[in-house]
Order: C-alpha cells, then structure tokens, then sequence
C-alpha cells in the first residue's frame, strides 16, 4: 500500500496516532501533553520536560504510568497469540534546543496532538533503541519492563509485565504506587554497552 496509495498509509498512519493517543487518556488518563509515534513495530511515548520541571519528581509517575498502559498492551497482546512487549523507559537530555514548542503553533497543531518528530528527547530515544537492539542477549528480556534507574545512568531494572486490576484504570493517583510496586517485583538488571551519560 506504501507504493500503491500513500495517501491511505497516511491517513490510517493519522488515524492510528491519534487513536492510540486517546485510548491511553480513556484507560489510563493523564498523558495529555505525551508525544507519541510509531516507528517499526515500536511505539514511542515520549514526555518532554521543562526547565522548571523536576526529573526526579516526574520519572516515577511517567514510569508508573506507562507501565499501566504496558500492563493493558500486553494483556491484549498475549491474548491473541502473540508474545507479548520488550518495554523499555529511558530518560536523557533533550536536544531540540531552538524552538521547542514549534508544534504548539496554531497551524501546526490540530496535526500534530498526537505526533511526535524526533529532533526531541534524542538521548531517551537512542537509549531505547539501543536497548531494543542488544535484546535478550544483551540482558533485556521480553515480557519485561525495562526501567531506567535515575542513579546510575544506562543501568535498568527489569519487572515483568503483569495485569493491573481494572479497579485501578482511570486512576492517576496511582501511578506512584505502581512505580514502587514495579520497583519491588524488579527481578533482572541489565546495562547499557553504550556512551556514558548523565
């Protein structure tokens, strides 16, 4: 269809983005200013933050909250057969230096809610990726949620990914708690074989 129609790979790409963007605010909501794309078969969910905005306060709730939306994916997932997700949180300096927020203009926008280019968060992205290519064989597993440890820049914990009761969807004030739930059930740690960043 790429070659074919590339106008319908477009707007079902659209549809898809801003789809996705609405289903994590229905079930889990609170992600309303996340960037989120598709790359591949992977989906990145990226939250920029602002001078004034602190990591160490946001990671734990940004990790708690994606590893509910995580929780629902793979439920969904191994139900139909396939084997589930690799989730992988990182953090890293954010390389869009001039004009940050050029998305926001009016005319860029109502296309841009639910998209995010990558000139942003580069270093949280190349993380990731990099975690995605070494794989199990670099130490991160499957079924896991891979999340960065703010201490010790390119260490990760590893959780695997379990069901969150539905009591608890629609509850932000929770996602605090899963992050230190996800802390506690941590059962593997891997390492990045990468540049060291801080």
């Amino acid at each position: 269809m790429i070659y074919t129609n590339p106008e319908e790979v477009l707007s079902r790409l659209d549809d898809l983005q801003q789809g996705f963007g609405e289903a994590v605010a229905t079930f889990f909501p609170g992600g309303s200013d996340y960037r989120v794309c598709f790359l591949g078969d992977s989906v990145w969910i990226v939250k920029e933050l602002s001078p004034q905005e602190s990591q160490e306060e946001l990671w734990p709730r940004f990790c708690g909250h994606l590893f509910a939306v995580s929780s629902l994916l793979q439920e969904t997932e191994t139900r139909i057969g396939n084997p589930g997700l690799r989730v992988i949180m990182s953090y890293g300096r954010l390389f869009q230096l001039s004009r940050p927020k050029s998305w926001q203009h009016p005319i860029i926008a109502p296309f841009a809610a639910n998209w995010y280019v990558l000139t942003g968060g580069s270093e949280a992205l190349a993380k990731c990726d990099k975690a995605e290519h070494m794989g199990s064989k670099g130490g991160f597993e499957g079924g896991y949620c891979w999340h960065g440890i703010l201490e010790q820049p390119n260490h990760y914990h590893g959780t695997p990914l379990y069901s969150i009761p539905r009591d608890q969807w629609c509850q932000p004030q929770l996602y605090l708690g899963l992050y230190h739930q996800m802390l506690a059930k941590a059962d593997h740690t891997a390492e990045l074989k990468f540049p060291p960043w801080r």
